[in-house]
């Protein structure tokens, strides 16, 4: 998945503006709540990775050299997820 910090930053400023724009979160600072989303990105982003590299490595075990499909991929995504509590 690797997005860079740069995605990040200017996905963490949509998500606090939507969220100011809707008057669901008003941020004192702007800048702290955009600091605060971006870690969580950067946080979610990075056990998401995590859970996919976990999940291909089960199952290039289980399959071998072949190239497992998007499918065998997703199922395999959402088990790693579900033993780790982490909703995809």
């Amino acid at each position: 998945m690797a997005t860079s910090i740069r995605q990040i930053e200017f996905l963490a400023r949509s998500i606090v503006n939507r969220l100011e724009d809707r008057g669901l979160v008003e941020f004192g600072d702007a800048e702290i709540g955009i600091d605060v989303v971006t870690r969580t990105l950067e946080e979610n982003f990075a056990a998401y990775d995590a859970i996919e590299s976990e999940a291909r490595i089960r199952l290039a075990k289980s399959i071998g050299t072949r190239e497992p499909s998007g499918g065998e991929v997703a199922d395999a995504m959402r088990r790693v997820a579900a033993e780790r509590n982490f909703t995809l």
